[in-house]
């Protein structure tokens, strides 16, 4: 792989908030490197849905069609949609309340340092 290639990971329908968080985050790091177009976002989004988060999505489309909705073709209402299925209303305020009780314990500097950047992170903080 040359240094300037980032792959983008796939998403497959893992019921782990985190797992999805995480997928996100790299869509967004790889949509940024390549600077693509809403649009493009999207299609390439879909591509990258595998198992049951594809069949999940191929559902969402299907439901708009019927309605005679149009398309999702912007990457903020692709990701709110994904994040309704896949993120539950409690996700931030567990993340937080976890934030909040870490504690270093047996765990080194790094190690614990490590682990307060991530929840800051994805807390968004």
């Amino acid at each position: 792989m040359s240094p300037n290639k980032i792959e983008a990971p796939t998403f497959d329908d893992r019921h782990d908030p985190w797992i999805f968080d995480m997928w996100i985050r790299d869509m967004d790091k790889f949509f940024e490197w390549y600077k693509l177009s809403d649009d493009r976002k999207v299609r390439f989004a879909k591509m990258k849905l595998i198992d049951e988060a594809k069949i999940y999505w191929i559902d969402v489309e299907d439901c708009l069609e019927m309605r005679g909705k149009p398309p999702i073709t912007d990457w903020i209402k692709m990701k709110q949609k994904l994040q309704e299925k896949y993120l539950p209303q409690s996700y931030r305020n567990k993340l937080l309340d976890q934030w909040n009780n870490l504690r270093q314990g047996n765990k080194s500097i790094n190690e614990y340092i490590t682990q307060f950047n991530d929840y800051m992170i994805r807390c968004a903080i």
